[in-house]
């Protein structure tokens, strides 16, 4: 009977993801999993995991797809894909490697290009550039937010933020295709609005409420993300739009029914008389049946027009081109930026005060999706000179795209969708600058006191609700470069391995001159499933299972591992003494366990992470079992409650 319930329940799962489904299939392989430990199940999850870009998760069931006889090639690159999405990228090099191995001939060719850019990005990790990053909760949502850009006192940016409250979640940034079935109400592919334009004005150190920019630029369909000329009062943005004639734009009878709109640049102008913006106008080069034009910007001298584009005879997905202005105000044939385009996307190009060209490309074999280049042109040379990874902070394993900088060409906005942020794409302000103060330390076995190489070192700024990462060497040693007046925390993983926590790093009461070297420890325990791991300091009344206020101090140390270690299934046991009847101790245990679990999910745990199981004394850890003469101490090492990891 149960091989026929998980049957069905597999069939079901798999349908719920040709539907793209996920998190409903995510539950059915779920159960599946349960009750059979199936190759299919695991890559099911795997999988769904992948597609809801979780790659916490999705990397806990590909370690454990790929241990599995019968799986694919592709299975270990998606390891190794979720493994360097974690910043994991030593282990990373070697799954891919491993790929390669199982996949032989077959192998994707842009393997190679994959393992290379695993030892840049954990060198660029162990040197990062001096940019620190803000996350804004109150200028971003749970929606996608990008695309900002200096405006008055303020910002303009894109968003598909819900307005009203009928829609469902899930957007990334603006594609190149775009179905043709459009709905006024809503962008059937992902169920939420439509990207519309934004302006947020500066208050203090935050912002007022976000307001729709102009109204005669936010059409009906997808709008931004936009630019603006030096002086303001231009204005170049992306948007779609509904094709209700399509025989002016092609011949082409098949295409006249069967087309994807694409996206395409226009412009206004702002007519000070009556403040408001003119009615926009399309760019000469779009052709929104043909391929794709979008994000604009200007030269800081306003004389050239660079965007991105797929039209036919570039280099990849997408290229950036530039545009000349004419005396009458037109602009001359697009120009293809050859050297600085790959088989890849570039994208969302921008420039700062120092005549510095950054854009956004998947091409180069970064840190991982979408990285920040920069380039500047060389007069002498007529020419572009290489383009440069910016290193980290600035790009992460995710998208990093859009980089723009304020007037004082120190500050600026970027957007990610890097992991810790509000929504599916977030803005970031940043500031560059000179860092006063650092943190050193290490990590090492709990037990054997060895050093830890290429763990993943997590430092949480409090202050701006942003994380950065750093792997430590073959010595298990990390650094941070920290800022002034700062509180901070740090998380220390490596697979196999508990993630550990320090809290109550502080940069604050230090003078700004002063620099800071700390010197800090992580101690973290190796994974071995199934093995009880006791908690100190848990004790009951007698004949009692309620929770005392003493014990809940160690139940929350609990609660935190699990929320550093969000893959982590475990069983709670209680164990009692041998005084007392073995049925009464196996009741009162049991009770015991059930209290521990009820705290622990009240403090937000998953109830499906944790089970409860009273143990009475059928577990001792030392000789004193029924008729056995011990001392007091000896039987408290007996009354303990202990959890061991069932799944990770």
């Amino acid at each position: 009977m149960h091989q026929v319930f998980g049957q069905a329940t597999l069939r079901e799962a798999q349908r719920q993801t040709e539907l793209l489904n996920y998190n409903e299939a995510i539950s059915l392989y779920e159960k599946a999993f349960e009750k059979k430990e199936s190759l299919l199940a695991a890559k099911g999850l795997a999988e769904s995991y992948r597609q809801l870009n979780n790659y916490q998760f999705a990397e806990s069931w590909y370690a454990k797809v790929v241990q599995i006889d019968g799986h694919e090639p592709i299975d270990v690159f998606y390891y190794a894909e979720a493994l360097r999405n974690n910043s994991k990228y030593t282990e990373a090099k070697e799954w891919y490697q491993k790929y390669q191995q199982e996949a032989g001939t077959e192998a994707l060719p842009n393997t190679n290009k994959l393992i290379a850019s695993c030892d840049s990005a954990h060198n660029w990790m162990l040197k990062p550039v001096n940019f620190t990053f803000r996350l804004d909760t109150s200028l971003n949502t749970a929606e996608s937010d990008w695309g900002a850009v200096p405006y008055k006192n303020g910002i303009v940016f894109t968003s598909d933020r819900i307005l009203n409250a009928n829609y469902m979640k899930e957007n990334r940034f603006l594609f190149f295709n775009a179905n043709n079935n459009l709905k006024k109400s809503y962008y059937g592919w992902t169920g939420l609005p439509y990207l519309k334009l934004f302006y947020a004005e500066k208050e203090g150190n935050g912002w007022k409420e976000p307001q729709l920019f102009s109204g005669n630029l936010n059409g009906e369909f997808h709008n931004g993300p936009a630019t603006f000329s030096k002086n303001g009062k231009e204005v170049f943005f992306t948007r779609t739009r509904g094709i209700t004639n399509s025989k002016s734009y092609t011949d082409d009878k098949k295409k006249r029914k069967d087309y994807t709109i694409k996206l395409e640049l226009y412009f206004s102008k702002y007519d000070e008389t009556t403040n408001s913006w003119s009615d926009p106008q399309p760019f000469a080069y779009n052709s929104p049946l043909e391929y794709s034009v979008s994000d604009a910007c200007f030269s800081p001298d306003g004389n050239f027009l660079y965007f991105a584009s797929d039209m036919p005879g570039g280099a990849g997905q997408s290229d950036l081109y530039y545009c000349k202005r004419l005396n009458d105000g037109s602009w001359d044939k697009p120009i293809n930026m050859t050297t600085l385009n790959t088989a890849g996307n570039e994208r969302f190009p921008s420039f700062d005060n120092n005549n510095y060209l950054y854009y956004a490309s998947n091409g180069r074999g970064g840190m991982g999706g979408l990285d920040v280049y920069v380039t500047q042109y060389k007069v002498g040379a007529d020419q572009w000179s290489a383009p440069k990874n910016v290193g980290y902070p600035v790009n992460t394993p995710q998208d990093d795209f859009n980089l723009v900088f304020n007037e004082d060409g120190k500050s600026g906005y970027l957007s990610s969708n890097r992991s810790g942020g509000k929504g599916m794409d977030d803005i970031y302000q940043f500031v560059k600058k000179d860092l006063k103060f650092r943190l050193e330390g290490t990590v090492v076995n709990k037990k054997t006191g060895q050093p830890i190489g290429n763990a993943v070192v997590t430092l949480y700024n409090q202050n701006s609700n942003t994380n950065i990462k750093a792997s430590t060497n073959e010595i298990g040693a990390f650094a941070f470069n920290l800022d002034e007046n700062t509180d901070y925390s740090i998380t220390a993983e490596k697979t196999n391995f508990i993630t550990s926590r320090k809290d109550s790093l502080s940069t604050k009461g230090y003078e700004e001159s002063k620099t800071l070297y700390a010197k800090l420890a992580l101690n973290i325990d190796s994974i071995e499933l199934n093995k009880g791991i006791r908690l100190d300091n848990i004790y009951y009344d007698f004949d009692k299972w309620s929770i005392r206020k003493d014990a809940t101090q160690e139940l929350n140390r609990l609660v935190q591992v699990m929320n550093d270690n969000p893959t982590m299934v475990i069983e709670l046991g209680s164990h009692t003494d041998s005084r007392g009847s073995d049925s009464y101790n196996l009741q009162l245990s049991q009770k015991r366990a059930e209290s521990a679990v009820a705290y622990i999910v009240s403090k937000g745990i998953d109830q499906k992470r944790i089970t409860a199981k009273g143990y009475g004394e059928t577990k001792p850890v030392n000789h004193c079992v029924n008729g056995t003469k011990c001392s007091d101490a000896e039987f408290q090492l007996n009354r303990r409650t202990e959890f061991a990891i069932i799944r990770y």
